[in-house]
């Protein structure tokens, strides 16, 4: 396909620069290495299920990847690593972990890793109060297991960081907010301590205590205390269905991140699906509907959120809440991985959205309807390139249209291959004595490049000097 590069001539500041005077609404970003804000998306991949391994291939990334993943993060099994009372490491475990981490490298995903308690049979308050008790050394051995992984990627850069307990549970003490503060919260804290001085320049996630009931409020306890740490990350669960408390809990989230100054990513998001919907119209488009509220209040907030699972419906689930099987699954079909998308689910997931921003993301909007996206961002030279995903399979097969500013202009045919430029301005630049933004305007587009199989544009270098920047991505007609 062709990428057409259009240089339009009109200079207009004003369509550049817009007063952002509540840069409180944006939580406070993940940046990597090279100070770009990082809009964290993807999914949860499974190690296993109920009947057994799960097991990835390179074309499996390749997907995550055109569906507009940046992130996988692996749900691993505290078990597996023999990081209980009773458990030996099982070392093909490690090979297979090895391989998910390098097929996601390979294919330009970093990794997160997450550790979970569901192959630990039982597994109630009397597990979760020997972890923070440590009783019969139960918290030591998960931070053996932990350490394992800790130095085994500490020099891989496609890790990314690891989400140090899943769904934190209280123990045999029914007083929630005194096993927040005085159980979890300082084990968390030692486990993030020992990761950091293993592997300093990875990022800890932690989650809030699970409870059995919201009370209207969500499954998680509200978290009161700063965490008190730094290089960490707030990464609690979404699953809300009901619009208005899916606001609510966002800010609430949000509220509670600033509490640590640390970053906020939800570490699942979307509610569950109930197997019926596949073959109920009308339940599709209630979740289609939900999922597009909270991606917009995602969007617009910079928050990056991962979905459970990337992954088939071969296991049906039940639970005592729920009268119908439902499943976490975004494929239908009933293979380990699958292939079938919920395509009422699969679609908002993949839409267009930040991945990289060298600078600060100061608004992201995407229009389901009209397919345009809007973007709006403080542009910062030295930060290095930015990354747009732009599905174009999905919502652009007549091709898409990219604008910055009234700079820029570059626009993808399906019927084109070839990167070319042209002006399509009546006033012609004067090649004699060009202005030093004509200059600017050529040079950024020489910075500006079409990734087709990763379906992402790439803005290598901001070279317009201005306060912010306004991208659009429209579809062409």
């Amino acid at each position: 396909m062709q990428l057409r590069i259009t240089l339009v001539l009109a200079f207009l500041m004003s369509s550049l620069c817009t007063s952002f005077a509540d840069d409180s609404a944006m939580p406070l970003p993940i940046r990597d290495n090279q100070g770009r804000q990082i809009v964290a998306g993807g999914f949860v991949t499974i190690t296993e299920d109920l009947k057994g391994t799960v097991r990835y291939s390179a074309d499996d990334y390749r997907r995550m990847v055109q569906m507009g993943a940046n992130f996988q993060v692996i749900r691993t099994a505290l078990g597996r690593l023999g990081g209980w009372p009773g458990q030996e490491e099982d070392p093909n475990y490690l090979q297979q972990l090895d391989e998910m981490v390098r097929m996601a490298r390979d294919a330009g995903l970093q990794t997160i890793f997450k550790l979970v308690v569901y192959d630990i049979r039982p597994f109630g308050h009397p597990q979760w109060d020997a972890i923070y008790q440590n009783t019969n050394g139960a918290q030591d051995k998960l931070l053996n297991a932990w350490s394992k992984l800790w130095i085994r990627y500490k020099d891989d850069p496609s890790v990314f960081g690891y989400d140090i307990l899943n769904e934190p549970q209280r123990g045999l003490d029914s007083n929630l907010q005194r096993c927040f503060q005085e159980q979890l919260l300082p084990t968390q804290r030692r486990l993030v301590d020992a990761m950091q001085a293993i592997s300093p320049d990875k990022w800890a996630l932690y989650q809030p205590l699970y409870r059995e009931t919201g009370a209207g409020t969500g499954p998680f306890l509200p978290m009161t205390v700063p965490f008190g740490r730094n290089r960490v990350i707030y990464a609690p669960h979404l699953y809300q269905m009901n619009l208005d408390r899916m606001r609510k809990t966002l800010r609430r989230y949000e509220r509670e991140a600033a509490i640590s100054d640390a970053p906020l990513l939800l570490g699942e998001w979307g509610p569950a699906t109930d197997i019926a919907a596949d073959s109920d119209v009308v339940m599709q488009e209630r979740y289609t509907n939900v999922y597009r509220a909270t991606a917009t209040e995602l969007d617009q907030h910079g928050i990056g959120a991962i979905k459970a699972w990337f992954c088939g419906s071969r296991v049906e689930l039940r639970s005592k809440t729920r009268r119908e099987p439902f499943t976490w699954a975004i494929f239908s079909d009933k293979s380990a991985v699958g292939n079938v998308e919920r395509n009422y689910i699969t679609d908002v997931l993949a839409r267009p959205r930040p991945l990289a921003i060298a600078g600060d993301l100061k608004d992201c909007q995407f229009d389901f309807d009209s397919r345009v996206l809007e973007v709006k961002l403080k542009p910062d030279e030295a930060s290095g390139s930015s990354e747009i995903f732009v599905p174009r399979d999905r919502f652009y097969a007549n091709g898409f249209r990219v604008e910055i500013g009234s700079e820029v202009v570059l626009e993808v045919k399906p019927d084109e291959s070839q990167l070319s430029t042209s002006s399509v301005n009546n006033t012609p630049i004067d090649t004699d004595a060009p202005t030093d933004m004509d200059v600017k305007r050529r040079e950024q587009a020489r910075h500006l490049h079409w990734d087709a199989d990763l379906q992402r544009l790439v803005i290598k270098k901001w070279v317009l000097d201005v306060p912010v920047v306004t991208l659009r991505i429209t579809p062409l007609a």
